[in-house]
Protein backbone atom coordinates (compact mmCIF):
# COMPACT_ATOMS: atom_id res chain seq x y z
CA UNK A 1 0.00 0.00 0.00
CA UNK A 2 1.49 3.23 -1.03
CA UNK A 3 2.12 5.90 1.66
CA UNK A 4 0.04 9.59 1.88
CA UNK A 5 1.98 12.59 0.83
CA UNK A 6 1.05 14.96 4.01
CA UNK A 7 2.70 18.05 2.75
CA UNK A 8 1.44 18.10 -0.31
CA UNK A 9 -1.86 18.30 0.33
CA UNK A 10 -1.11 21.12 3.42
CA UNK A 11 0.57 23.35 0.28
CA UNK A 12 -2.79 23.21 -1.55
CA UNK A 13 -4.70 23.90 1.35
CA UNK A 14 -2.92 27.57 2.33
CA UNK A 15 -2.92 28.91 -1.39
CA UNK A 16 -6.92 28.56 -1.33
CA UNK A 17 -7.12 30.11 1.79
CA UNK A 18 -4.72 33.01 0.53
CA UNK A 19 -7.09 33.22 -2.62
CA UNK A 20 -10.00 33.66 -0.17
CA UNK A 21 -8.38 36.23 1.64
CA UNK A 22 -7.16 38.49 -1.38
CA UNK A 23 -11.03 37.89 -2.37
CA UNK A 24 -11.95 39.44 1.10
CA UNK A 25 -9.07 42.28 0.63
CA UNK A 26 -10.23 43.57 -2.48
CA UNK A 27 -13.94 43.60 -1.59
CA UNK A 28 -12.88 45.51 1.65
CA UNK A 29 -11.11 47.85 -0.36
CA UNK A 30 -13.68 48.35 -3.26
CA UNK A 31 -16.15 49.13 0.30
CA UNK A 32 -13.51 51.50 1.48
CA UNK A 33 -13.17 53.43 -1.74
CA UNK A 34 -16.80 53.45 -2.15
CA UNK A 35 -16.96 55.22 0.81
CA UNK A 36 -14.54 57.41 1.01
CA UNK A 37 -16.26 58.71 -2.78
CA UNK A 38 -19.40 59.15 -0.92
CA UNK A 39 -17.83 61.28 2.38
CA UNK A 40 -16.35 62.94 -0.16
CA UNK A 41 -19.67 63.66 -2.36
CA UNK A 42 -21.31 64.51 1.08
CA UNK A 43 -18.58 67.01 2.95
CA UNK A 44 -18.86 68.43 -1.12
CA UNK A 45 -22.32 68.93 -0.61
CA UNK A 46 -22.16 70.04 2.65
CA UNK A 47 -19.30 72.39 1.90
CA UNK A 48 -21.36 73.68 -0.78
CA UNK A 49 -24.32 75.07 1.46
CA UNK A 50 -22.09 76.02 4.10
CA UNK A 51 -23.00 80.01 4.14
CA UNK A 52 -20.12 82.57 3.72
CA UNK A 53 -18.84 83.52 7.16
CA UNK A 54 -17.36 86.89 7.41
CA UNK A 55 -14.37 87.45 10.08
CA UNK A 56 -16.64 89.15 11.96
CA UNK A 57 -19.25 86.34 12.58
CA UNK A 58 -16.24 83.80 13.17
CA UNK A 59 -14.87 85.99 16.03
CA UNK A 60 -18.78 86.11 17.50
CA UNK A 61 -19.02 82.31 16.91
CA UNK A 62 -15.73 82.23 18.99
CA UNK A 63 -16.88 84.26 21.83
CA UNK A 64 -19.90 82.06 22.18
CA UNK A 65 -18.19 79.00 22.07
CA UNK A 66 -16.05 80.73 24.72
CA UNK A 67 -18.58 81.66 26.96
CA UNK A 68 -20.66 77.57 26.62
CA UNK A 69 -20.35 75.58 29.79
CA UNK A 70 -17.23 73.22 29.58
CA UNK A 71 -17.83 69.48 28.26
CA UNK A 72 -19.44 67.18 31.43
CA UNK A 73 -16.92 64.96 33.16
CA UNK A 74 -15.02 61.97 32.25
CA UNK A 75 -17.52 58.92 31.94
CA UNK A 76 -14.52 56.39 33.79
CA UNK A 77 -14.18 59.38 36.53
CA UNK A 78 -18.30 59.68 36.79
CA UNK A 79 -18.22 55.55 37.11
CA UNK A 80 -15.42 56.05 39.83
CA UNK A 81 -17.23 58.88 41.83
CA UNK A 82 -20.33 56.69 41.43
CA UNK A 83 -18.76 53.73 43.36
CA UNK A 84 -17.34 55.15 46.09
CA UNK A 85 -20.40 57.25 47.08
CA UNK A 86 -22.48 54.01 46.95
CA UNK A 87 -19.17 52.84 49.47
CA UNK A 88 -19.69 55.96 51.61
CA UNK A 89 -23.84 55.70 51.76
CA UNK A 90 -22.94 51.60 53.19
CA UNK A 91 -20.44 52.93 55.56
CA UNK A 92 -23.02 55.78 56.84
CA UNK A 93 -26.28 53.19 56.78
CA UNK A 94 -23.67 50.79 59.48
CA UNK A 95 -23.00 53.82 61.52
CA UNK A 96 -26.49 54.78 62.13
CA UNK A 97 -27.34 51.51 63.11
CA UNK A 98 -24.82 51.65 66.20
CA UNK A 99 -26.36 55.50 67.54
CA UNK A 100 -27.78 55.19 70.37
CA UNK A 101 -31.37 56.69 69.51
CA UNK A 102 -32.59 56.63 73.59
CA UNK A 103 -32.53 60.01 74.05
CA UNK A 104 -34.26 61.05 70.91
CA UNK A 105 -37.25 58.27 71.61
CA UNK A 106 -37.20 60.42 74.95
CA UNK A 107 -37.88 64.01 73.49
CA UNK A 108 -40.24 62.50 70.86
CA UNK A 109 -42.58 60.93 73.50
CA UNK A 110 -42.26 64.12 75.36
CA UNK A 111 -43.37 66.37 71.85
CA UNK A 112 -47.34 65.49 72.83
CA UNK A 113 -48.19 66.89 69.34
CA UNK A 114 -51.92 66.91 69.89
CA UNK A 115 -51.18 68.77 73.80
CA UNK A 116 -49.55 71.24 72.02
CA UNK A 117 -52.24 71.87 69.50
CA UNK A 118 -54.70 71.90 72.32
CA UNK A 119 -52.43 74.37 73.70
CA UNK A 120 -51.63 76.70 71.27
CA UNK A 121 -55.68 77.06 70.55
CA UNK A 122 -56.10 77.80 73.68
CA UNK A 123 -53.36 80.60 73.65
CA UNK A 124 -55.20 81.67 70.27
CA UNK A 125 -58.71 81.83 72.11
CA UNK A 126 -57.12 84.29 75.04
CA UNK A 127 -55.50 86.32 72.84
CA UNK A 128 -58.99 86.97 71.10
CA UNK A 129 -60.28 87.74 74.17
CA UNK A 130 -58.05 89.21 75.10
CA UNK A 131 -57.98 91.90 71.95
CA UNK A 132 -61.77 91.87 72.56
CA UNK A 133 -61.50 93.02 75.96
CA UNK A 134 -58.74 95.84 74.84
CA UNK A 135 -61.21 97.14 72.07
CA UNK A 136 -63.91 97.61 74.74
CA UNK A 137 -61.36 99.93 76.90
CA UNK A 138 -60.07 101.24 73.78
CA UNK A 139 -63.87 102.24 73.05
CA UNK A 140 -64.54 103.15 76.50
CA UNK A 141 -61.31 105.51 76.54
CA UNK A 142 -62.76 107.34 73.28
CA UNK A 143 -66.94 107.86 75.56
CA UNK A 144 -64.63 109.24 78.61
CA UNK A 145 -62.35 111.56 75.96
CA UNK A 146 -65.51 112.78 74.63
CA UNK A 147 -67.28 113.62 77.67
CA UNK A 148 -63.74 115.05 79.10
CA UNK A 149 -64.15 117.39 76.11
CA UNK A 150 -67.77 118.43 76.69
CA UNK A 151 -66.93 118.42 80.66
CA UNK A 152 -66.38 122.19 81.73
CA UNK A 153 -63.19 122.80 84.21
CA UNK A 154 -64.52 123.22 87.84
CA UNK A 155 -64.52 126.23 89.43
CA UNK A 156 -63.46 125.96 92.86
CA UNK A 157 -65.45 127.67 95.65
CA UNK A 158 -64.50 130.80 97.58
CA UNK A 159 -62.86 129.41 100.84
CA UNK A 160 -64.82 129.11 104.06
CA UNK A 161 -64.59 130.22 107.52
CA UNK A 162 -64.00 127.29 110.04
CA UNK A 163 -64.34 127.74 113.66
CA UNK A 164 -61.77 125.93 115.64
CA UNK A 165 -63.78 123.63 118.58
CA UNK A 166 -63.80 124.48 122.21
CA UNK A 167 -64.41 121.28 124.06
CA UNK A 168 -66.89 121.75 127.25
CA UNK A 169 -68.76 119.22 129.60
CA UNK A 170 -72.34 118.58 128.31
CA UNK A 171 -74.95 120.09 130.81
CA UNK A 172 -76.88 117.30 132.93
CA UNK A 173 -80.09 117.49 132.86
CA UNK A 174 -79.80 119.63 128.81
CA UNK A 175 -83.00 120.15 126.73
CA UNK A 176 -81.83 119.34 123.59
CA UNK A 177 -83.20 120.65 120.74
CA UNK A 178 -82.14 118.99 117.24
CA UNK A 179 -81.49 121.08 114.31
CA UNK A 180 -81.47 118.70 111.18
CA UNK A 181 -79.21 120.59 108.69
CA UNK A 182 -79.51 119.60 105.22
CA UNK A 183 -78.33 121.66 101.84
CA UNK A 184 -81.30 124.03 101.73
CA UNK A 185 -81.82 124.82 105.21
CA UNK A 186 -82.67 123.78 108.80
CA UNK A 187 -85.61 121.63 110.41
CA UNK A 188 -85.61 121.65 114.54
CA UNK A 189 -86.84 119.18 116.74
CA UNK A 190 -87.56 118.96 120.24
CA UNK A 191 -88.46 115.84 121.54
CA UNK A 192 -89.67 116.48 124.90
CA UNK A 193 -91.83 119.35 123.00
CA UNK A 194 -93.17 117.09 120.77
CA UNK A 195 -93.54 113.90 122.81
CA UNK A 196 -94.86 115.77 125.98
CA UNK A 197 -98.59 116.67 124.27
CA UNK A 198 -99.03 113.50 122.20
CA UNK A 199 -98.30 111.03 125.70
CA UNK A 200 -100.95 113.41 127.32
CA UNK A 201 -103.42 112.80 124.77
CA UNK A 202 -102.73 109.25 125.28
CA UNK A 203 -102.86 108.42 128.47
CA UNK A 204 -106.29 110.27 128.19
CA UNK A 205 -107.52 107.14 125.88
CA UNK A 206 -105.28 104.69 127.58
CA UNK A 207 -108.72 102.54 128.32
CA UNK A 208 -109.07 102.25 124.75
CA UNK A 209 -106.00 100.56 124.47
CA UNK A 210 -106.47 97.69 126.79
CA UNK A 211 -107.07 94.29 125.97
CA UNK A 212 -110.71 92.82 125.27
CA UNK A 213 -109.77 89.74 122.83
CA UNK A 214 -106.55 88.42 122.54
CA UNK A 215 -106.59 86.39 119.23
CA UNK A 216 -103.90 83.96 118.05
CA UNK A 217 -103.48 85.06 114.99
CA UNK A 218 -100.52 87.60 115.53
CA UNK A 219 -99.32 84.97 118.02
CA UNK A 220 -98.95 82.24 116.02
CA UNK A 221 -95.59 81.97 114.14
CA UNK A 222 -94.14 83.07 117.92
CA UNK A 223 -95.78 80.02 119.69
CA UNK A 224 -95.55 77.67 116.86
CA UNK A 225 -91.64 78.09 117.09
CA UNK A 226 -91.84 77.71 121.32
CA UNK A 227 -93.76 74.67 121.20
CA UNK A 228 -93.01 73.23 117.50
CA UNK A 229 -96.15 72.81 116.23
CA UNK A 230 -99.23 74.60 115.53
CA UNK A 231 -101.34 71.96 117.23
CA UNK A 232 -99.93 71.89 120.45
CA UNK A 233 -99.71 76.21 119.96
CA UNK A 234 -103.59 76.09 119.55
CA UNK A 235 -104.08 73.82 122.53
CA UNK A 236 -101.89 76.03 124.71
CA UNK A 237 -103.83 78.90 123.98
CA UNK A 238 -106.47 78.98 126.22
CA UNK A 239 -104.56 78.82 129.06
CA UNK A 240 -101.55 81.53 127.76
CA UNK A 241 -103.90 83.79 126.32
CA UNK A 242 -105.11 85.19 129.92
CA UNK A 243 -101.72 86.54 130.62
CA UNK A 244 -101.62 89.22 127.59
CA UNK A 245 -102.29 92.43 129.13
CA UNK A 246 -99.89 91.41 132.15
CA UNK A 247 -96.73 89.14 130.80
CA UNK A 248 -95.05 88.79 127.64
CA UNK A 249 -96.87 85.68 125.90
CA UNK A 250 -93.25 84.39 124.71
CA UNK A 251 -92.28 84.07 128.43
CA UNK A 252 -95.34 82.20 129.28
CA UNK A 253 -95.31 79.59 126.86
CA UNK A 254 -91.81 78.78 127.47
CA UNK A 255 -92.49 78.57 130.90
CA UNK A 256 -95.57 76.87 130.38
CA UNK A 257 -93.80 74.80 128.08
CA UNK A 258 -90.75 74.25 130.92
CA UNK A 259 -93.33 73.23 133.52
CA UNK A 260 -95.21 70.53 131.54
CA UNK A 261 -92.20 68.60 130.30
CA UNK A 262 -91.27 68.68 133.84
CA UNK A 263 -94.22 66.57 134.62
CA UNK A 264 -96.31 69.46 136.36
CA UNK A 265 -99.39 70.50 136.33
CA UNK A 266 -99.93 73.46 135.10
CA UNK A 267 -102.38 75.48 136.06
CA UNK A 268 -103.35 78.92 135.85
CA UNK A 269 -102.38 80.29 139.18
CA UNK A 270 -98.91 78.03 138.62
CA UNK A 271 -98.40 80.59 135.76
CA UNK A 272 -99.24 83.66 137.54
CA UNK A 273 -96.76 83.12 140.47
CA UNK A 274 -94.00 81.95 137.55
CA UNK A 275 -94.49 85.86 135.98
CA UNK A 276 -94.67 87.41 139.77
CA UNK A 277 -91.75 85.19 140.91
CA UNK A 278 -89.67 86.46 137.53
CA UNK A 279 -89.92 89.85 138.07
CA UNK A 280 -89.20 89.69 142.03
CA UNK A 281 -86.57 87.24 141.08
CA UNK A 282 -85.55 89.89 137.95
CA UNK A 283 -85.13 86.34 136.35
CA UNK A 284 -87.09 85.06 133.30
CA UNK A 285 -90.07 83.08 133.47
CA UNK A 286 -88.40 80.12 131.69
CA UNK A 287 -85.68 80.56 134.28
CA UNK A 288 -88.18 80.53 137.32
CA UNK A 289 -89.82 77.82 135.22
CA UNK A 290 -86.77 75.58 135.47
CA UNK A 291 -85.82 76.25 139.19
CA UNK A 292 -89.64 74.68 140.20
CA UNK A 293 -89.13 71.95 137.90
CA UNK A 294 -85.63 71.32 139.51
CA UNK A 295 -87.15 71.38 142.88
CA UNK A 296 -89.62 68.90 142.25
CA UNK A 297 -87.18 66.43 141.39
CA UNK A 298 -84.77 66.73 143.99
CA UNK A 299 -82.33 69.55 142.97
CA UNK A 300 -82.50 72.68 144.95
CA UNK A 301 -79.74 74.77 143.89
CA UNK A 302 -81.70 76.77 141.12
CA UNK A 303 -84.44 77.32 143.45
CA UNK A 304 -81.82 78.99 145.80
CA UNK A 305 -80.18 81.03 143.16
CA UNK A 306 -82.80 82.86 142.75
CA UNK A 307 -82.91 84.51 146.31
CA UNK A 308 -83.56 88.14 145.86
CA UNK A 309 -81.86 88.99 148.97
CA UNK A 310 -78.74 91.08 148.61
CA UNK A 311 -77.22 89.31 152.14
CA UNK A 312 -76.38 85.88 151.32
CA UNK A 313 -76.20 85.70 155.20
CA UNK A 314 -80.14 86.61 155.30
CA UNK A 315 -81.01 84.46 152.28
CA UNK A 316 -84.93 84.88 151.85
CA UNK A 317 -85.68 81.42 149.84
CA UNK A 318 -84.55 78.52 151.97
CA UNK A 319 -85.01 75.05 151.12
CA UNK A 320 -84.94 71.77 154.07
CA UNK A 321 -85.46 67.87 152.69
CA UNK A 322 -86.00 64.87 154.70
CA UNK A 323 -87.34 61.86 154.74
CA UNK A 324 -88.94 62.65 151.29
CA UNK A 325 -90.57 65.33 152.65
CA UNK A 326 -89.87 69.20 151.73
CA UNK A 327 -89.32 72.35 154.15
CA UNK A 328 -89.77 75.11 151.76
CA UNK A 329 -89.34 78.85 153.27
CA UNK A 330 -89.95 82.85 151.63
CA UNK A 331 -88.70 84.77 154.59
CA UNK A 332 -90.78 84.00 157.42
CA UNK A 333 -93.11 82.25 155.75
CA UNK A 334 -92.09 78.33 156.00
CA UNK A 335 -94.17 75.51 154.54
CA UNK A 336 -93.58 71.54 154.61
CA UNK A 337 -95.11 69.26 151.71
CA UNK A 338 -94.10 66.16 150.10
CA UNK A 339 -91.65 66.03 147.44
CA UNK A 340 -93.82 65.58 144.84
CA UNK A 341 -94.31 67.11 141.32
CA UNK A 342 -98.15 68.06 142.49
CA UNK A 343 -97.33 68.99 145.91
CA UNK A 344 -94.58 71.08 144.82
CA UNK A 345 -96.67 72.96 142.36
CA UNK A 346 -99.54 73.35 144.61
CA UNK A 347 -97.26 75.43 146.69
CA UNK A 348 -96.07 78.05 144.51
CA UNK A 349 -99.52 78.34 142.83
CA UNK A 350 -101.22 78.47 146.17
CA UNK A 351 -99.11 78.91 148.91
CA UNK A 352 -96.19 81.12 147.39
CA UNK A 353 -98.47 82.68 145.21
CA UNK A 354 -100.57 84.30 147.81
CA UNK A 355 -98.08 85.92 149.23
CA UNK A 356 -98.54 89.62 149.37
CA UNK A 357 -94.97 91.06 147.98
CA UNK A 358 -95.27 88.59 145.19
CA UNK A 359 -98.77 88.59 144.30
CA UNK A 360 -98.67 92.47 143.91
CA UNK A 361 -95.81 92.18 142.01
CA UNK A 362 -97.52 92.78 138.80
CA UNK A 363 -100.61 94.65 139.70
CA UNK A 364 -99.00 97.83 138.14
CA UNK A 365 -98.14 96.06 134.72
CA UNK A 366 -99.90 96.66 132.19
CA UNK A 367 -99.28 95.67 128.05
CA UNK A 368 -101.61 97.57 125.78
CA UNK A 369 -103.20 95.90 122.56
CA UNK A 370 -100.67 97.19 119.89
CA UNK A 371 -102.98 96.99 117.58
CA UNK A 372 -105.66 99.71 118.90
CA UNK A 373 -102.43 101.83 119.61
CA UNK A 374 -101.48 102.19 116.49
CA UNK A 375 -104.84 102.66 115.18
CA UNK A 376 -105.37 106.21 117.39
CA UNK A 377 -101.99 107.23 116.38
CA UNK A 378 -102.55 107.15 112.68
CA UNK A 379 -105.58 109.04 113.77
CA UNK A 380 -103.85 111.50 115.40
CA UNK A 381 -101.18 111.77 112.95
CA UNK A 382 -103.93 112.64 110.56
CA UNK A 383 -105.64 115.52 112.45
CA UNK A 384 -104.98 118.97 111.77
CA UNK A 385 -102.90 119.67 114.76
CA UNK A 386 -99.91 117.03 113.83
CA UNK A 387 -100.18 118.06 110.14
CA UNK A 388 -99.20 121.83 111.11
CA UNK A 389 -96.15 120.47 113.58
CA UNK A 390 -92.99 120.05 111.57
CA UNK A 391 -92.72 116.30 111.53
CA UNK A 392 -94.66 113.93 110.33
CA UNK A 393 -95.45 110.44 112.26
CA UNK A 394 -96.26 107.11 110.69
CA UNK A 395 -96.39 104.34 113.38
CA UNK A 396 -95.19 101.20 113.12
CA UNK A 397 -94.86 97.79 114.93
CA UNK A 398 -91.53 95.97 114.77
CA UNK A 399 -91.51 92.54 116.08
CA UNK A 400 -89.13 91.66 118.91
CA UNK A 401 -89.59 95.26 120.60
CA UNK A 402 -92.02 96.31 123.56
CA UNK A 403 -93.08 99.64 121.96
CA UNK A 404 -94.27 101.32 119.29
CA UNK A 405 -91.66 103.08 116.99
CA UNK A 406 -92.10 106.41 115.34
CA UNK A 407 -90.85 107.44 112.30
CA UNK A 408 -90.60 111.07 111.92
CA UNK A 409 -90.07 113.05 108.53
CA UNK A 410 -89.84 116.60 108.24
CA UNK A 411 -92.70 118.15 106.45
CA UNK A 412 -91.89 121.43 106.71
CA UNK A 413 -93.90 124.28 108.95
CA UNK A 414 -92.59 127.13 111.41
CA UNK A 415 -89.84 124.69 112.52
CA UNK A 416 -88.43 124.62 109.15
CA UNK A 417 -85.74 127.72 108.22
CA UNK A 418 -84.34 127.90 104.78
CA UNK A 419 -80.77 129.00 104.47
CA UNK A 420 -81.16 132.43 102.41
CA UNK A 421 -83.03 133.64 105.54
CA UNK A 422 -80.39 133.11 108.30
CA UNK A 423 -79.07 136.44 108.02
CA UNK A 424 -82.64 138.08 109.30
CA UNK A 425 -83.42 138.60 112.73
CA UNK A 426 -86.74 137.88 112.71
CA UNK A 427 -86.39 134.51 110.78
CA UNK A 428 -87.06 131.16 112.22
CA UNK A 429 -83.62 130.12 112.77
CA UNK A 430 -82.71 132.99 114.61
CA UNK A 431 -86.43 132.75 116.86
CA UNK A 432 -85.71 129.18 117.41
CA UNK A 433 -81.96 129.97 118.51
CA UNK A 434 -82.95 132.36 121.00
CA UNK A 435 -86.01 130.32 122.57
CA UNK A 436 -82.87 127.87 123.43
CA UNK A 437 -80.89 130.63 124.37
CA UNK A 438 -83.71 131.72 126.83
CA UNK A 439 -83.68 128.34 128.50
CA UNK A 440 -81.04 127.93 131.33
CA UNK A 441 -80.27 124.05 130.32
CA UNK A 442 -81.09 124.77 126.55
CA UNK A 443 -78.55 122.87 123.89
CA UNK A 444 -78.87 122.88 120.20
CA UNK A 445 -77.59 119.89 118.79
CA UNK A 446 -76.64 120.16 115.12
CA UNK A 447 -77.20 116.88 112.91
CA UNK A 448 -75.49 117.53 109.89
CA UNK A 449 -76.15 115.56 106.50
CA UNK A 450 -72.93 114.88 104.59
CA UNK A 451 -74.06 117.71 101.56
CA UNK A 452 -74.80 119.80 103.86
CA UNK A 453 -71.86 121.21 105.94
CA UNK A 454 -71.35 124.67 104.16
CA UNK A 455 -75.32 125.20 105.57
CA UNK A 456 -73.97 123.77 109.06
CA UNK A 457 -71.63 126.55 109.10
CA UNK A 458 -73.46 129.09 108.72
CA UNK A 459 -76.08 128.11 110.94
CA UNK A 460 -73.90 127.53 113.49
CA UNK A 461 -72.21 131.25 113.07
CA UNK A 462 -75.36 132.43 113.87
CA UNK A 463 -75.83 130.53 117.07
CA UNK A 464 -72.23 130.82 117.99
CA UNK A 465 -73.16 135.18 118.02
CA UNK A 466 -76.52 134.82 119.56
CA UNK A 467 -74.53 132.19 122.41
CA UNK A 468 -76.25 129.13 122.40
CA UNK A 469 -74.76 126.27 123.84
CA UNK A 470 -74.43 123.78 121.12
CA UNK A 471 -72.34 120.90 119.21
CA UNK A 472 -72.86 118.93 116.22
CA UNK A 473 -72.90 114.81 114.95
CA UNK A 474 -73.44 113.75 111.46
CA UNK A 475 -76.84 112.63 110.19
CA UNK A 476 -77.45 109.72 107.56
CA UNK A 477 -80.44 110.51 106.61
CA UNK A 478 -83.22 113.39 107.08
CA UNK A 479 -85.49 111.13 109.34
CA UNK A 480 -85.59 110.33 113.25
CA UNK A 481 -86.80 106.86 114.93
CA UNK A 482 -88.48 107.78 118.42
CA UNK A 483 -89.26 104.77 120.81
CA UNK A 484 -93.11 105.90 122.35
CA UNK A 485 -92.41 105.39 126.15
CA UNK A 486 -95.12 104.33 128.78
CA UNK A 487 -96.82 101.93 126.07
CA UNK A 488 -95.47 98.68 126.09
CA UNK A 489 -96.91 96.22 123.74
CA UNK A 490 -96.35 92.40 122.84
CA UNK A 491 -93.33 91.72 121.13
CA UNK A 492 -94.93 88.94 118.71
CA UNK A 493 -91.49 86.99 119.12
CA UNK A 494 -89.05 85.21 120.93
CA UNK A 495 -86.99 86.77 123.04
CA UNK A 496 -83.74 86.36 122.65
CA UNK A 497 -81.86 83.99 125.72
CA UNK A 498 -80.41 86.19 128.30
CA UNK A 499 -76.44 86.29 128.81
CA UNK A 500 -74.75 83.74 130.89
CA UNK A 501 -73.85 84.84 134.17
CA UNK A 502 -70.26 85.07 135.02
CA UNK A 503 -68.43 83.06 137.06
CA UNK A 504 -68.58 83.73 140.95
CA UNK A 505 -65.63 85.97 141.65
CA UNK A 506 -65.34 87.79 137.91
CA UNK A 507 -66.02 91.49 137.43
CA UNK A 508 -67.89 92.41 134.04
CA UNK A 509 -66.36 94.40 132.22
CA UNK A 510 -68.22 97.41 130.91
CA UNK A 511 -66.86 99.74 128.48
CA UNK A 512 -68.35 103.43 128.64
CA UNK A 513 -69.71 105.04 125.93
CA UNK A 514 -68.01 108.30 124.95
CA UNK A 515 -69.25 111.40 126.95
CA UNK A 516 -70.65 113.56 124.88
CA UNK A 517 -69.11 117.35 125.14
CA UNK A 518 -70.28 120.85 123.63
CA UNK A 519 -68.12 122.58 121.00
Amino acid sequence: MAKRNDSGDSELNLDSLMDAVTNVVGVLMIVFVMMALNTARTLQKVLSELPNVTEEQLKAKQQEAAKMPPPPADPLQVQKDREKAEQDLKKVAQDLKTIDTSEVEKLTKFMDLEKFRKELEKARKDRESQRSALEKLFDELEKVKALLAKTPEPVAKPPSVVRMPNPRPFPEGAVETRVMVAAGGVVFFNQQEFLTPLLEGLQKAKAQFAYREVKIDPFAKMLQEVYGNANAARAAWPLIAEFAPTFQLDQVALAHKVLAAGGLTVSKGLLEAVGNLSLVTRATMPTVAEAIVALAKGDSTRWKALDPSRDPAKPIITVNSSGGKLQLGWGSSIAEMRQTPKDVADYFAKTLGDIASIKKASETREIVDAFKLVEVLERAAASPMMKSASMRIAPKLRPGTTSVVLDLSPQGGNSTAARAQFADPSAPLQRQLRQIKADAKGVAVFQVMKDAFETYLDARRIADEIGVPATWEFLTQLELTLTLPGFEVQRFAVAPPPAKPLPPGTTPVRIAPPKRTLD
